[in-house]
């Protein structure tokens, strides 16, 4: 057979799905498409019986290499005998629900071998579809496996009968006993299976259907537990005997329980031949065994794949034997993970034809660096050769904003092998960064995955290969992990090298100093390619010793398995974290441990602002409000630890809270001293009176109407009086939050033809005010009104505002389009949620911007000839939740003491008095409007992700359990929240204070949480009903992202609540004014909106 491969004739294994599909029709009687595997395996058999398939290499006993092979004849009389067996000893096929097609699924342990082989050939046979999981995984994997996949039968080879056996029990332990899980062990003594007689064809209970499972695959587990995926028959059945090099053999060294099945696969639809390499052998994985079993291969080898460790070890062993082995062969493949940059060129420059095969069990192969190797020497960057395969893959920016512009790959629904998806359209957004080649088209090079990503507590990101590359790149470091996930700061883990630390010698901490100063330079230069959340401090550099490498989690495939590395250094990390901001790591100056500044004074206070400059990016003066200047919850924890780490305090800990408690500079440095000196500053019951202080303080200043001098209301009344009177305006903040989107969508769709909407959007510039609003009714599916923004002449405008500033910050010229309506109706919705922020930092900008939005709203109502128009503020039912009474009125609070006491209610409350002060003698109604607990909207069932019941949500479906909390479904939708707000805006009602939450009156009590439980099981969600304290165990315990709410869900779940305190709202002028109000409460949260909530979360990705 003529050798047939070339660069523009691509040999089968790296053809990519979509070039497989452009290949004309086989030669008859080979169909272009077969109905399963079986049946292909038996075309295989029947037309070349004595074409060697598949090849086992192993030792003999004399320890030499040897080949067993197998012709396809041989493999389907193997397949069907050996399942004629099985039969006997596996229970009976029944449908499992989970899996696509209901096809049954048999989960097989077992080393990658011919035992491995022959009972998944047979499996096949009888109409299984097989889970392959990679020994050693730990039990726990294994049986979230058996649970997601609701698997009752594990397969196991001898050696791994008893991980089997722990994987049921724990499984069983987990809930699943239901399942009736059991374990059986393979067959031995193949040999008489292979030569049984059987008529081809025969098959035992009927054969698999193109659209059944053929393989279900897992997740490394690098990120967290193992996720499955499914691969069907149909995926694997397209006829390739008219591609180019199938008369070549190949080599693997890849498992079968991993990338070896698509590899032995691909070899079947060629009709060619492949040979494997075992991986758990002692001694197999050497150059020099590596390269006497090709030796021992009956055919000669001409493909070579491989992952990166094993090319690495390959390519630099001293005795030259692998680097001529991979020279000499026409393919060298890499896969499974990121071949080193350098090694890669040095072997491209050694005349080895290397090639990245990028594949994926999601979505197969999408993308190949296949090319000329005498003329382009660029390995890592992979191709989309054809139209079909470019019109099917999408490029989209990960982060615009970014140096270098990554892009993340999407596949397309149009994919045919493609049976996962993550996105709306049914598209797959596979985590893969990629950057763009300079010249080349639909040419890529690999850079990192997202889910690499460290997501802060913040919810800033950082990618932790960075760091970990540049730190690796160092001759003192054999490894780096970086961690950081729901934490203020970055950290790495660093394990030093045997040329660092030499095996006599102990790390102690003053060669912890020496080896840090030397370290330097590389983080130096980590920082400046760093955006300042993703830099890495030098005290959040924590060095082990080298014989601790051994111990670092990996994946068969050599790779680090970061979820369970995570684990197994929580401990760790915690400690390193605490030691961090308690002052106590380690720390360099010249050389030595440097002791901590005693600043005092203005000294201390310029040294704040430097240290403040660094860590927000902006010099405040000593008496700027931090949080207005931008300072955050993640900011205030690193301004806290920096004086911690720097400044004298006497073994002394300032308070978690003390940025909040003293948001100047000028208090902040004034209170370190009084730390420093034994004092610690104001108590309690002083800060508390000082509170309440400035809430009066806030009321009385905020209450007077303050100058508007950029408009003229006389001259605009007489500039409208000289127009024609037009519609309704309305005029709307917080349109970009969940609230505020709804209540653009009820005023859409309620409007009148002469109506004008206006929404006032923190922004740049009209564009940007624009594109927010537009991308804030996408995020809710609100498309109609999408739709209506995006139109020409559209009644909707949005304005770039600040409210901070007099008249929101519009220019006049904004302003007068909006003159001679015949009423104006303003909602205000916009609000910070800062539950840790002083009051004193709401003022700027909330407090102060109601008040201006208020003076806005009169200057346009003066312009107006009704008495219709009406002010609406949204505030919180928190602004009177922390007085006692059971029953809470519609009525104006007197006592600051009725809001809980934190900055967001108080700020509530304040805002409450100045509407209701401002309102006297004005013309129009003024409102407030206190809204109780939010909850998915009726129509599309989109609930903001990150609040905290959707991430409670998302987080049991991780751990797999739920707590079970003594709470009620007092929800309300947030459509429902919209149009009770729209409905009393609009009424002739004269009352002004409205509660929109689970009132006294209510014909039903709301859903107990028990019932929550019982309706999410019933979208099918794996859950296990637990107490609260099993729950933050087993959160706290692992390594998923809280979003920083673990500290708020300890103390709400752990206090004792009084049994008898059940606060309900009197909403008596709420039910009064709005029918969809009064409706909601004879329905509430029912199990069709969790069920409509939960199919949302899991079409986006937030649930699996």
């Amino acid at each position: 057979m003529r050798e047939s491969i070339s660069p523009d004739r691509p040999p089968y294994l790296t053809l990519t799905i979509s070039q497989a599909l452009s290949f004309p029709s086989p030669p008859a009687p080979e169909p272009k498409h077969h109905d399963s595997v079986n049946s292909m395996l038996d075309e295989r058999a029947r037309h070349m019986p004595d074409q060697l398939a598949v090849g086992f290499t192993q030792l003999n006993a004399d320890g030499a290499w040897t080949c067993r092979t197998l012709t396809y004849t041989q493999v389907s009389s193997l397949a069907v005998s050996l399942a004629d067996e099985l039969f006997t000893r596996l229970p009976r096929r029944e449908p499992n629900r989970k899996s696509p097609n209901e096809t049954p699924l048999v989960a097989v342990l077992s080393p990658s071998g011919l035992d491995l082989f022959a009972h998944i050939v047979a499996l096949w046979r009888l109409g299984f579809g097989v889970l392959c999981i990679a020994p050693g995984s730990p039990a726990e994997s294994i049986a979230n496996l058996l649970r997601l996949t609701e698997t009752t039968v594990a397969l196991a080879h001898a050696s791994q009968i008893e991980s089997a056996n722990s994987a049921v029990e724990a499984a069983r332990a987990g809930g699943a006993d239901t399942f009736g899980a059991q374990v059986c062990e393979m067959l031995p003594n193949l040999d008489e299976f292979i030569s049984r007689s059987v008529e081809r064809g025969q098959d035992v209970e009927g054969m698999a259907g193109p659209d059944d499972v053929l393989v279900t695959m897992h997740t490394s587990g690098s990120s967290g537990l193992p996720k499955p995926i499914y691969k069907l028959h149909r995926f694997w059945t397209a006829s390739m005997l008219s591609a180019p090099g199938r008369e070549l053999s190949a080599f693997t060294t890849t498992p079968l329980f991993h990338g070896g099945m698509s590899d032995l696969l691909r070899s079947i639809q060629a009709g060619s031949s492949i040979f494997f390499h075992p991986t758990i052998d002692p001694g197999a994985l050497s150059t020099s065994a590596i390269c006497q079993a090709i030796n021992a291969c009956q055919h000669p080898v001409s493909y070579f794949l491989s992952v990166p460790y094993i090319l690495d070890m390959l390519f630099t062993d001293r005795s030259d034997e692998g680097r001529r082995m991979l020279a000499g062969m026409k393919l060298v493949s890499t896969g499974g993970a990121p071949l080193p940059q350098q090694l890669g060129d040095d072997m491209v420059e050694r005349g080895i034809k290397l090639v990245s095969r990028l594949g994926s069990s999601e979505c197969g192969f999408p993308m190949s660096s296949w090319r000329s190797f005498e003329t382009d020497k660029e390995w890592n960057h992979l191709r989309i050769p054809d139209e079909l395969g470019q019109s099917m893959l999408r490029f989209e920016p990960h982060d615009p904003t970014a140096d270098g512009g990554l892009f993340e790959l999407v596949v397309t629904k149009d994919w045919p092998t493609k049976l996962v998806s993550n996105r709306d359209d049914g598209s797959y957004a596979t985590s893969d960064l990629y950057a763009k080649h300079g010249s080349l088209p639909s040419t890529w090079r690999y850079d990192s995955r997202s889910d690499n990503t460290i997501v802060l507590v913040s919810g800033k990101k950082a990618t932790a290969p960075v760091a970990e590359q540049k730190l690796k790149s160092s001759p003192l470091v054999t490894e780096a992990i970086a961690f950081g996930a729901n934490r203020a700061i970055l950290g790495a883990l660093v394990f030093v090298s045997a040329e660092a630390v030499p095996q006599d010698v102990t790390l102690d901490d003053a060669l912890k100093i020496k080896l840090l100063q030397k370290l330097q330079p590389v983080l130096a230069e980590i920082n400046a390619a760093s955006p300042p959340h993703a830099q890495l401090a030098t005290e959040m550099v924590h060095l082990l010793p080298p014989s601790e490498a051994t111990n670092i989690p990996r994946a068969s495939k050599g790779t680090l398995q970061r979820g369970r590395a995570y684990q197994h250094y929580a401990e760790l990390i915690d400690s390193i974290y605490i030691g961090f901001e308690e002052g106590r790591s380690l720390r360099l100056s010249n050389g030595a441990g440097a002791a901590k500044e005693t600043f005092c004074g203005q000294e201390l206070v310029q040294w704040l602002q430097g240290k403040v400059e660094k860590i927000n990016g902006r010099k405040l003066s000593p008496d700027e409000d931090l949080f207005v200047a931008g300072v955050d919850s993640i900011q205030s924890a690193r301004i806290r630890t920096a004086v911690h780490q720097s400044v004298e305090l006497g073994g002394k800990l300032l308070e978690r809270n003390v940025v909040y408690e003293y948001p100047r500079l000028c208090l902040l440095a004034k209170h370190v001293e009084e730390v420093r000196a034994g004092s610690g500053g104001v108590g309690a019951d002083e800060r508390q009176l000082s509170e309440l202080k400035l809430i009066r303080d806030l009321v009385e200043k905020y209450s007077k109407a303050p100058s508007q001098k950029a408009v003229d209301r006389v001259a605009l009344k007489a500039e409208t009086e000289k127009q024609d009177v037009k519609g309704t305006l309305y005029v709307l903040t917080g349109v970009t939050g969940g609230l505020g989107a709804q209540i653009l969508d009820q005023v859409v769709a309620q409007r009148q033809d002469q109506d004008t909407i206006v929404c006032l959007v923190r922004a740049d510039s009209v564009d940007h005010a624009r594109k927010r609003v537009l991308d804030s009714l996408a995020s809710r599916r609100l498309d109609a009104t999408r739709s209506i923004v995006e139109a020409p002449n559209s009644p909707v405008h949005t304005l770039p505002a600040d409210l901070s500033r007099p008249n929101c910050g519009i220019p006049s010229i904004h302003l007068s389009p909006l003159l001679g309506h015949s009423r104006v109706v303003t909602i205000h919705s916009a609000w910070s949620v800062n539950f840790v922020a002083s009051l004193s930092s709401f003022e700027p900008e909330n407090i102060a911007g109601l008040s201006h939005l208020i003076s806005l709203h009169q200057t346009l109502v003066a312009t107006t000839r009704s008495q219709q128009s009406c002010f609406t503020f949204c505030s919180s039912v928190a602004s009177i939740l922390g007085q006692p009474a059971k029953s809470l009125d519609e009525t104006l609070s007197a006592t600051p003491e009725d809001a809980v006491a934190m900055g967001y209610a108080r700020s509530k409350w304040v805002a409450e008095q100045i509407v209701a002060r401002r309102s006297s003698g004005q013309q129009g109604a003024y409102r407030i409007v206190r809204i109780g607990q939010l909850c998915s909207d009726t129509s599309q069932g989109v609930w903001n992700q990150s609040e905290a019941w959707p991430l409670l949500i998302s987080i049991s479906c991780q751990l797999g359990v739920f707590p079970s909390l003594r709470e009620r479904l007092d929800w309300i939708s947030t459509d429902v929240a919209a149009k009770s707000v729209l409905d009393i805006s609009l009424s002739t009602s004269k009352e002004g204070m409205y509660n929109i939450a689970q009132p006294t009156t209510a014909s039903h009590l709301a859903p107990e949480w028990k019932q929550l439980f019982e309706w999410l099981q019933a979208s099918n969600l794996n859950l296990t009903l637990v107490s609260p304290k099993e729950w933050l165990d087993k959160l706290e315990s692992s390594n998923i992202d809280h979003r920083g709410l673990l500290p708020l869900w300890q103390k709400n779940f752990t206090s004792s609540p009084d049994p008898d305190h059940h606060v309900q709202f009197v909403c008596e002028n709420a039910f009064n004014t709005s029918d969809c109000y009064r409706s909601w409460q004879t329905q509430g949260v029912t199990e069709p909106l969790i069920q409509k909530t939960v199919q949302r979360w899991k079409e986006v990705g937030f649930l699996l």
